[in-house]
């Protein structure tokens, strides 16, 4: 168990509002960059400068690494600084900090401190709010006020710490993300909080460039797996929306669905929501992730008979032909034969790419065959 304070649990927002008592304009806009770098020391601005450049580069595909964190270190001083991820219930999904800050933690009792933290940070109504940029806990409670809490005395009195400080990355309702920066004796400035403010957004874009990578490599690998003819396929983008690469799958989706004027269209429009082209019982689905286009061919169920249905309900739930001939009361050759008749009117040619693209991803072994059979009917 590692992590800070916990941070807000409204993320969806992509602006940073200004907090309470003072305003500041938004750091996703490029005047406040010339707004605020004049309160900023030159070789604060040229840090500031080179940190951003060298966040919009990412070599791997975790966006916050222990390095990162000591870059982060050298803009603002801190004695720990931590990422970490939680959901709703204040379980941790995920946690990074700088190297040999562990030891902090040796001693510190576990009963109790998710709660305290969690749910007693003065933090957390202006994060529900949707603030995303730098807080202080200083900015809401004076020090004797925090020692009174309990937030203090099991999230913080334990570790020595006495300052906090915080930034968020924008995240589903259900869990956040938080860069914690805490201090024993310094307390943190305005000039902190200002270069905190302006990195924001570049870790911002670290974290959805990463997640666009992890995306991308999941349906590549699903191309690679996919049988023919396959169904999913890949097209990648240049930095100009050239066509850089499409995977065969892709080129012939293309081909057989012509969608040439819906998706010229949808790709001007922004690719905001999925592409949806129908062909008959088929439709095409084509979904933008990063710099790459998703692919993928479903067919509507109502090519199947009843029977149909049922056998490959069985066949979700791992039954074998002989298995779903003696429950159905049918020959084991009638049982293949309603599969042939299932391959050909789905346009697959196993059982798995049967069950996967009518059924879709089901928890099958806890269901019932019946109730699968009469929701697809």
């Amino acid at each position: 168990m590692r992590g800070r304070l916990a941070g807000g649990g409204l993320a969806d927002s992509s602006a940073t509002h200004a907090p309470p008592g003072r305003r500041v304009e938004s750091i996703r806009e490029s005047a406040y960059l010339w707004v605020a770098v004049p309160t900023l020391a030159r070789g604060d601005v040229e840090r500031v400068l080179r940190f951003a450049g060298e966040a919009e580069s990412l070599d791997g595909d975790d966006p916050f690494t222990k390095d990162l964190l000591v870059e982060l270190g050298e803009l603002v001083q801190a004695d720990w600084i931590t990422y970490f991820e939680r959901d709703h219930l204040g379980r941790h999904l995920f946690e990074v900090g700088r190297p040999d800050e562990a030891e902090a933690w040796d001693g510190v009792p576990v009963e109790g401190w998710s709660d305290a933290t969690l749910n007693g940070s003065p933090l957390n109504p202006h994060r529900r709010n949707g603030y995303l940029g730098a807080l202080r806990v200083s900015d809401f409670l004076s020090q004797r006020e925090l020692h009174r809490t309990r937030f203090y005395e099991i999230g913080l009195r334990p570790l020595g710490v006495e300052h906090t400080m915080e930034i968020e990355i924008p995240s589903p309702p259900s869990q956040w993300r938080t860069f914690s920066f805490d201090n024993a004796e310094r307390a943190f400035s305005e000039r902190d909080r200002l270069v905190l403010d302006l990195v924001q957004p570049h870790l911002v874009r670290r974290w959805q460039t990463a997640m666009a990578r992890r995306e991308l490599a999941a349906a590549l690998t699903g191309v690679e797996q996919a049988e023919a003819p396959e169904s999913r396929g890949v097209i990648v983008l240049g930095a100009r929306g050239e066509v850089e690469y499409a995977s065969e799958p892709a080129r012939r989706l293309l081909r057989e669905f012509a969608p040439n004027e819906s998706l010229v269209e949808w790709f001007e429009s922004g690719c905001r929501r999925p592409l949806v082209h129908h062909l008959g019982e088929r439709r095409l689905i084509v979904e933008r992730v990063g710099d790459a286009l998703l692919l993928e061919e479903k067919r509507d169920a109502v090519g199947l008979t009843a029977r149909e249905r049922e056998v490959l309900a069985w066949v979700a739930r791992g039954k074998t032909n002989p298995e779903i001939a003696r429950l159905l009361w049918l020959a084991p050759s009638t049982v293949g034969k309603h599969l042939e008749n299932v391959y050909s009117k789905l346009g697959v040619k196993t059982r798995t790419a049967a069950v996967a693209r009518f059924l879709g991803p089901i928890d099958v072994e806890g269901g019932d065959a019946e109730s699968i059979v009469s929701a697809q009917s």
